[in-house]
């Protein structure tokens, strides 16, 4: 249930930070059966929070372990159909947990379920594939390995800039890549070298820069919108950019910021129109 309102909420709130969002590829995901998604990375959390809100079946996504160390972070995030992945610049005695979040995977592709994975393992605002971790081609092979018919699709979010609202985006779907052949009792480097080849050349023939101008109507919704909200976009803007200087979490920040702000804004502008009534 929270998932559900949550999405809701954020595909509204999207429309004050994103100009336009062109989406190519839709046919190549699967309607039901388990689905890996297999993402490109250029954007912190904000790529998994726009993933979800395009795909219509519902996405858990795995993100950096190091969100998930409070209780209560690992409850609210769970609840938001998230799951941590960890990485050696997290602690090594964390990296045993990640078996627990495999396990997991399993279970909800058992279910049909779909789960995003970034395969970089890593975020730069890059506008070009990183090489690939080994967790995503582990993972499917683990799958495979247990008798199910997993496919993984490739996933690529290209961003006109990474640095104020406004933006336009293109999220381009790749075709499905079925079970490769592997020896299912030997998981070796080869096989999970050659399946991350696959997944390379699948991504990143996804990766483009070639953004259209956006729809007339959008351009004007969005400057209706920027106009009418601008003390938000005025506080928030130098305020999200001193706090995530020389990072590549101002986006994500701003939008997490948005959600928060937009609401008490509504209600300031209520309140003072009813005071002038």
């Amino acid at each position: 249930m929270v998932y559900i309102i949550m999405r809701q909420y954020v595909r509204f709130v999207l429309r004050f930070f994103i100009k336009n969002i062109e989406v190519n590829g839709m046919e190549n995901l699967p309607k039901n059966g388990p689905v890996m998604l297999a993402g490109f990375h250029p954007n912190s959390f904000l790529d998994g929070i726009i993933t979800n809100s395009i795909i219509s079946r519902p996405v858990w996504s795995l993100a950096r372990g190091d969100a998930f160390k409070s209780p209560l972070a690992k409850k609210l995030l769970s609840k938001i159909y998230m799951m941590p992945i960890y990485r050696l610049s997290e602690g090594k005695e964390y990296l045993g947990k990640n078996d627990e979040t495999f396990e997991r995977c399993n279970e909800i592709f058992k279910n049909d379920g779909q789960v995003l994975i970034f395969s970089e393992g890593l975020c730069s605002n890059q506008t070009e594939l990183l090489p690939l971790k080994k967790g995503t081609a582990r993972l499917a092979m683990q799958t495979w390995a247990s008798g199910m018919e997993m496919v993984i699709v490739p996933v690529a979010l290209n961003y006109s800039n990474y640095n104020k609202p406004g933006k336009n985006i293109i999220m381009n779907v790749g075709k499905p890549i079925e079970k490769i052949k592997f020896d299912e009792n030997n998981i070796d480097g080869a096989a999970i070298k050659s399946l991350n080849e696959k997944l390379s050349e699948g991504i990143g023939a996804l990766i483009s820069r070639e953004f259209k101008a956006a729809p007339a109507f959008r351009n004007i919704l969005f400057n209706i919108i920027y106009l009418t909200h601008f003390p938000v976009y005025a506080l928030l803007n130098p305020f999200v950019k001193a706090k995530t200087k020389k990072t590549v979490f101002f986006d994500s920040i701003y939008f997490a910021l948005l959600l928060i702000a937009l609401p008490i804004y509504w209600l300031l502008v209520y309140l003072i129109i009813n005071a002038l009534i």
